[in-house]
């Protein structure tokens, strides 16, 4: 059997946020922006001036957790492929293949340029339009304890 040197699990430090105990939840705020130095979607992440994102926990230990408290959120190597498909992957596929067709079509480049911007654009859009749709793709957990850090300034 051949080992391999990839893990299955990204880990990321994060703060506690907000605890829901009554919908068995935590909002997490992962701020870890200095361990994504090899990760091609770092700069993505990012984009929005803000290298911190706040993701939801389902736990059925949401209770035990406080304001402050450092924990370990774990996702698969999987979502993070899944993730990077959906941000770059298909949005350049779609620009590319509809700008091609478009050029083909018509001659133009003008209308070509258009259009696949005109289809990013849209791609995006539904892909907002659907994050409820493919939120359950992107489920986090928390891993080991957490640190009791007090409150946040």
């Amino acid at each position: 059997m051949r080992q391999s040197s990839v893990s299955d699990h990204v880990d990321h430090s994060g703060i506690i946020e907000k605890v829901y105990p009554a919908n068995n939840s935590v909002k997490v705020r992962i701020d870890d922006s200095g361990e994504c130095g090899d990760c091609p979607a770092a700069k993505l992440c990012e984009a929005n001036g803000q290298p911190s994102n706040v993701v939801t926990v389902i736990t059925p230990h949401a209770s035990s957790y406080k304001k402050g408290d450092i924990v370990t959120v774990r996702g698969t190597e999987q979502m993070h492929h899944k993730a990077i498909m959906y941000a770059t992957v298909l949005p350049c596929a779609f620009l590319v293949a509809v700008m091609v067709a478009v050029y083909l079509i018509t001659f133009n480049q003008l209308a070509a340029a258009l259009s696949g911007l005109g289809v990013t654009i849209l791609f995006y859009v539904i892909l907002w339009a659907c994050r409820n749709k493919i939120a359950h793709e992107f489920v986090f957990s928390i891993v080991g304890e957490p640190e009791r850090a007090g409150t946040l300034s």
